[in-house]
């Protein structure tokens, strides 16, 4: 069966809001604080998990940038 994680990072100018699956985890001051939470969740959910943020939407007029990464994996289960 096929897993999968989306997180996001919705940041402004003092703020950097951390999404998993669409659900607030926490608001952390800078971005790689959220960065690093993101990768903490991931890697208990998948050890040895990395995640690569890439900017999905920026509004320079309220500095708004949302980052996003996704973790998928296939869990398998083993024959008997």
């Amino acid at each position: 069966m096929r897993k999968s994680y989306t997180f996001l990072i919705e940041s402004e100018r003092s703020r950097n809001k951390l999404f998993l699956n669409g659900k607030e985890i926490a608001t952390f001051p800078t971005l790689d604080a959220a960065k690093a939470e993101a990768a903490k969740v991931a890697n208990r959910t998948v050890p040895g998990a990395t995640l690569r943020f890439e900017l999905d939407f920026m509004w320079t007029l309220s500095d708004l940038e949302i980052r996003a990464a996704t973790l998928e994996w296939e869990n398998r289960r083993a024959a008997r």
